[in-house]
C-alpha cells in the first residue's frame, strides 16, 4: 500500500507535514505522536493490512517536530495553533469528524481540537499508550517519579547533554530490558536530536484550555490500549482521570508492554484499535 505525504499549510504560515494511506472512503483515524517524536511512531499500524483496508489512515508531525516546521516563538505553541494543524491536515486530506489516535504527548492535541472546534469534530478518542490528558492539568499527577527526573536533562541547555537524554528517554519508552530493534531505536533517537531545544520546551510547557474540554468531551467514545510497564505514566491515574473526563471509556490493558504499545506490541495494538472504531463507526453510521 502506497503512503502519500503532503506539507499542509496551517492558518499561521507554519508548514505541517502529513502522510495518509488506506481507503479515503473509509472512517478516518488520524494518528498523532508523541514529544520529541515523528510519523514514524506510527509505521506498524501505516503496514497493517486490516486498517488499511477498512480505514483512512492519516498520520502528521506536530509543529517542532519531525519534517513540520520548528518556530521558536511562545505564541507559535498556543493551543489553538495545534487545533488549526489539525484541521489543516484533515482539510487537505478531505477528512471529516475522524477518530483521533495519540500516543503520550499526542493525546493532549484533543484538548486544543475540542477547545477550538468542539465534541462534533470527532468521532471517538484512542490513548494509545499513556496518553497525556491534558498538559495544564492531569500530566503532573499521572507522570512518574522517572520522567519527571528525567525532564530537566531533556531540557538542559547543555549540548553534551542531547545524545544522553535521547537515549534515556527512548529507551525508556518501552518496557524496562526491552529496548525498540536498533534501525527503530536510531529513528526514534534521530527525531530527538534533531528537535531544537526550544521547541522541545515550548511543546511541554504551553498552557491548554482544559476546562472547555472538560465541559464538552464527556459524550466522546474512548478506547484506552495501554501497557503495564510504562515507565513515563502513572497509567492508573491516567485510566482514573479519564472515567471522570468521558462517560464511556474501554480499556485494554498490554501484560508487559511499556509506554509505546503501537511499537512493542503492534499486532495487538491494531487488533484493539481495529475492532474498538470499527464498532463506534458502525453505531454512528
Amino acid at each position: 500500500m502506497t503512503i502519500a505525504e503532503q506539507f499542509v499549510t496551517s492558518t499561521d504560515g507554519t508548514k505541517i507535514y502529513a502522510e495518509f494511506a488506506g481507503d479515503r472512503s473509509k472512517p478516518a483515524i488520524v494518528f498523532v505522536h508523541g514529544l520529541a517524536g515523528s510519523v514514524l511512531a506510527w509505521d506498524s499500524q501505516f503496514c497493517d493490512l486490516e486498517l488499511l483496508r477498512d480505514f483512512h489512515l492519516v498520520r502528521y508531525d506536530l509543529r517542532g517536530h519531525g519534517r513540520s516546521d520548528k518556530p521558536f516563538s511562545e505564541k507559535a505553541y498556543e493551543s489553538i495553533k495545534f487545533a488549526e494543524d489539525f484541521k489543516a491536515v484533515c482539510k487537505a486530506f478531505g477528512v471529516e469528524k475522524p477518530f483521533f489516535a495519540g500516543w503520550s504527548l499526542g493525546g493532549c492535541v484533543v484538548v486544543d481540537i475540542i477547545a477550538a472546534f468542539g465534541p462534533t469534530s470527532l468521532s471517538g478518542v484512542l490513548y494509545v499508550g499513556g496518553g497525556v490528558l491534558s498538559l495544564t492539568k492531569y500530566h503532573p499527577p499521572c507522570a512518574t517519579p522517572f520522567i519527571g527526573s528525567l525532564i530537566p536533562l531533556v531540557n538542559s541547555t547543555d549540548a553534551d547533554d542531547v545524545s544522553r537524554a535521547a537515549e534515556l528517554f527512548v529507551d525508556s519508552c518501552t518496557a524496562p530490558g526491552k529496548l525498540l530493534p536498533y534501525p527503530q531505536r536510531l529513528q526514534w533517537l534521530g527525531a530527538f536530536v534533531s528537535q531544537p531545544r526550544t521547541a522541545r520546551c515550548l511543546s511541554i510547557t504551553r498552557v491548554q484550555p482544559y476546562e472547555i474540554w472538560e465541559q464538552q468531551a464527556r459524550k466522546l467514545p474512548v478506547l484506552i490500549v495501554q501497557g503495564t510497564a510504562d515507565q513515563h505514566c502513572m497509567y492508573e491515574n491516567m485510566i482514573r482521570f479519564t472515567k471522570e473526563v468521558y462517560e464511556e471509556v474501554e480499556v485494554r490493558m498490554l501484560e508487559g508492554v511499556g509506554h509505546s504499545p503501537a511499537a512493542e506490541s503492534p499486532m495487538e495494538t491494531n487488533r484493539y484499535i481495529h475492532e474498538w472504531t470499527n464498532k463506534i463507526a458502525a453505531r454512528q453510521a
